[in-house]
């Protein structure tokens, strides 16, 4: 018998059994990020989570301001890069935050879209962004939650101050009125009649003057009016104290003018 045999045997069921086991499958490659701009703008952290077993109850990044402008960026630990890169990828938030516990929203498996920040060629920061425009981050043993901050409102300009005001004029100083001044301030005109020129005016008042002893007394008063297409006339007026003595001068006149004390003339 030959004893080589059951050593044969033993190899060709070991290369069987080798050919029979599945090989390895390759690991995905992670995705490659595609370059975005940078989103700009400064964001602050207004929520905390713990994403692991930590001492303190809050962490120390609450209001931590971050930046990420195209030649700046500064995560929530306060890191300065000068030169960032902004790639984006889509991905589930645990896979992008080391698979917290907290919070709910970075637990779903839903693919989010997610900025990568590189400096240098060097990984940075990473935030995912949520559906109501915040975006979470990992810092250490805690997920950060950031949020737009709002645009710094440029302080008013001052009012200019008010001109001075200009020093009021010196009330003039009242004086007694004369005699004569005083008698016109209580006196009221009084329409006697109209004429084409001065001459026919003057004629007229010493016509007038002869018939009425009130008007012998005064001088005449003449105002030149247009009348549009019945052309220039000159109203003729006298003087009378009150409304009893107007109408003792139209008395006196009487038929000498037709419309004497006319209102509508005056």
């Amino acid at each position: 018998m030959n004893r080589r045999f059951p050593v044969i045997v033993l190899a060709a069921l070991g290369l069987a059994a080798c050919a029979s086991e599945p090989a390895p499958m390759p690991m995905p490659e992670a995705p490659k990020p595609k370059m975005v701009s940078a989103p700009g703008g400064e964001w602050v952290v207004v929520e905390d989570y713990a994403a692991e077993m930590v001492a303190a109850p809050r962490s120390p990044y609450i209001g931590q301001p971050v930046d990420l402008d195209s030649d700046r960026a500064v995560d929530p630990a306060g890191r300065l890069c000068k030169a960032p890169a902004y790639g984006e990828i889509e991905a589930p938030a645990g896979a992008s935050l080391g698979n917290p516990s907290h919070p709910k929203a970075a637990t779903d498996p839903t693919p989010r879209k997610t900025l990568v920040v590189t400096c240098g060629g060097e990984p940075f920061a990473t935030y995912v962004r949520m559906p109501d425009g915040s975006m979470l981050a990992r810092a250490n043993g805690w997920v950060l939650k950031l949020a737009k901050a709002e645009p710094k409102m440029a302080a008013p300009m001052p009012a200019p101050a008010p001109a001075p005001a200009p020093a009021p004029a010196p009330a003039p100083k009242a004086t007694e009125p004369t005699v004569a001044e005083a008698a016109v301030l209580k006196s009221t005109v009084v329409y006697l009649a109209s004429y084409k020129t001065e001459a026919t005016a003057q004629a007229g008042w010493k016509r007038l003057a002869k018939a009425s002893p009130v008007l012998a007394k005064q001088k005449p008063i003449i105002r030149e009016i247009d009348l549009g297409p019945k052309g220039k006339w000159l109203r003729l007026y006298g003087m009378a104290a009150d409304e009893a003595e107007r109408e003792t001068v139209c008395k006196q006149l009487g038929k000498l003018v037709d419309e004497c004390g006319s209102r509508i003339r005056e």
